[in-house]
């Protein structure tokens, strides 16, 4: 290493220097000059001796300072000649390298005798193409060490055209003497990132010119003949890759959306994705999931722990070549909810379906008859915002607007989802894939083109068929409809209990209502039901003549007997054993003191 390396830069001024420069930067076609040339020279001297002072003030770019340094503290010999050779990953430099020979061919022919040269490099900056161009500098380019495998990294030949291209991931010019090693200060390099169909880094075009015939227009030149490789790259891109690309992209058009696209070959991720990634989002379990789910062959809204965060993971399977499949995921940050709303027990002690999945933070859609307790079911997990699908129809747009901006502040019920139109569905089903809250949603029946949006399906039975729970169901509703304290008589549960509720519990509401209304005291009897429930309530649907009979008459001896079971058998003529069978049979509740 040469002494002149010796110094420290001094990085408090170095900073002072990028702010003064970037107030006033020289435009590229300035950078040829003479004059200005032997300026930055004589920077670059005071810089490998620890004292840049103002000598480069409007002179040097930020980026080439910034340059300066990092190959300062690599250790790059100032007065090296030499390329160091490396070996470029095989088959992917072998690749690129294919896919461009029809341009770099072409390329060459154009260069010849011009004092111009082009170079082929992988994403790492490893040569993967012979030089082409004028042929007695692609013989001087050899004698250095240039060809395949030569490494144009900045952290080993310093600042060039393709280092700061990939640092920075734009086109990038170095005139000269803004090249850190001496033996570049008599051409101008410039860097061009080329890029795949995803958009990904695949490699550097980096052209070179002698600085006695270049100027600031090689810029565009070695731009067009980057466009040229892209469009190669993405012609040479095989089916598969550009069926998963078509999937990416359709999937990506929110820009906040983070979105990755996974096969056994590829693994792409948008940039609200690759933010996640930096995020210590675990790259290596979100491919292995997404992966999973490609392979099974069918699209899944998953719960997912990446890192310290839960994620709702939406992966949409896409069909490959030969049988493979490849899926690409949409994740959405979910927070986290309250140990209050997502493990309060169900009805019986015990965690439902509907809690098990808003502690995933996994969409539910509940279904079952109009009035059914379909939404009194998701209420009791916890508070949830509702919007009524049915009036999605007034306003499409502003009904989209509104649940957007409740997804965003908390869960959210949509009542009646089977009401929207498949063009507001489509809409709906993409809010409810990205909101970063729990959300449920009711319907009269499952509902296919839903299912991958809202994996769990849970199905609540009519009222007629929830007789053991109507007891419960009464309480609350007495409750909420202020009526705390207030219980039914037997003979009322009785009849509340056989009646068949077409209405479901929207018809037994009403129903409470009005009883709570017509009750004098504390207790609801049989007079403050109205007459058409008392009457229903005495038969069943299907029952014939005589049964019903004997129900009515089971069931008037019981009540004549202020419920005294000993007292009603002996008044029709049968056993209190017999008794007891009717009252089972009929399903009368009779107080147990009685």
């Amino acid at each position: 290493m040469s002494s002149v390396c010796e110094g420290t830069v001094d990085v408090n001024k170095g900073a002072d220097m990028t702010q003064m420069m970037m107030r006033g930067r020289m435009s590229d076609a300035a950078r040829f000059d003479a004059g200005v040339r032997g300026d930055v020279a004589r920077a670059r001297e005071r810089f490998l001796a620890g004292d840049l002072g103002t000598a480069g003030v409007g002179l040097l770019t930020p980026e080439i300072l910034s340059s300066w340094t990092r190959s300062f503290d690599s250790g790059v010999d100032p007065e090296g000649v030499e390329l160091p050779v490396l070996r470029a990953e095989t088959s992917r430099g072998r690749r690129l390298a294919d896919t461009c020979e029809p341009i770099m061919r072409a390329l060459g022919d154009q260069c010849r005798d011009s004092d111009t040269w082009g170079l082929l490099l992988d994403r790492e900056c490893v040569q993967v193409h012979p030089n082409v161009g004028d042929e007695r500098l692609v013989r001087e380019g050899m004698e250095r060490g240039g060809g395949v495998g030569a490494t144009y990294r900045e952290a080993s030949v310093g600042t060039n055209g393709a280092g700061i291209s990939v640092e920075r991931l734009e086109p990038f010019m170095v005139v000269a003497e803004e090249h850190y090693r001496t033996s570049e200060h008599n051409l101008v390099s410039v860097g061009v990132p080329l890029r795949d169909i995803f958009g990904r880094l695949a490699g550097v075009l980096v052209m070179c010119q002698r600085i006695a015939s270049a100027n600031h227009m090689i810029v565009p030149y070695a731009q067009s003949i980057a466009r040229s490789i892209d469009e190669q790259i993405a012609l040479a891109s095989d089916g598969d890759e550009r069926t998963l690309f078509d999937a990416f992209s359709r999937h990506s058009r929110r820009p906040s959306l983070a979105v990755v696209g996974v096969s056994d070959h590829v693994f792409v991720a948008n940039n609200a994705a690759q933010q996640l990634l930096r995020e210590f989002v675990d790259a290596d379990l979100l491919r292995r999931t997404v992966l999973e789910v490609a392979a099974a062959g069918r699209s899944r809204l998953l719960s997912l722990r990446l890192g310290h965060d839960h994620y709702r993971v939406h992966c949409r399977v896409v069909e490959l070549s030969r049988g493979r499949r490849g899926a690409v995921a949409s994740l959405t940050r979910v927070t986290e909810p309250s140990p209050t709303a997502v493990d309060a027990p169900g009805p019986e002690g015990e965690a439902t379906p509907i809690h098990r999945a808003a502690a995933l933070g996994l969409p539910v859609l509940v279904v079952g008859e109009q009035g059914s307790g379909r939404a009194h079911a998701v209420h009791g997990v916890g508070t949830c915002a509702e919007i009524d699908a049915t009036s999605a129809a007034l306003d499409p747009a502003a009904w989209i607007e509104r649940l957007e901006t409740r997804s965003r502040a908390g869960a959210v019920l949509i009542r009646d989802l089977d009401a929207l139109g498949q063009k507001v569905l489509h809409r709906t089903l993409e809010v409810v894939r990205s909101a970063p809250q729990w959300v449920a949603a009711t319907a009269t029946r499952p509902l296919p083109e839903v299912e991958s949006t809202f994996p769990v399906t849970v199905e609540v039975a009519p009222l007629r068929e929830r007789t053991t729970e109507i007891a419960a169901i009464t309480e609350d509703l007495l409750t909420a409809l202020g009526g705390r304290g207030v219980r039914c008589a037997p003979e009322a549960m009785s009849i509340l209990a056989r009646n068949r509720w077409p209405g479901n519990i929207g018809q037994l509401r009403r129903v409470l209502a009005a009883a709570l209304v017509s009750c004098r005291g504390q207790v609801i009897t049989l007079d403050d039901l109205p007459r058409e429930i008392a009457v229903s309530g005495l038969t069943v649907g299907d029952e014939g003549l005589l049964a019903r009979t004997e129900r009515e008459l089971v069931f008037g001896a019981l009540r004549s007997a202020s419920w005294n079971r000993d007292a009603a058998a002996q008044s029709l003529g049968i056993s209190r054993a017999t008794m007891y069978r009717r009252i089972r049979q009929f399903g009368f509740q009779i107080p147990s003191s009685r």
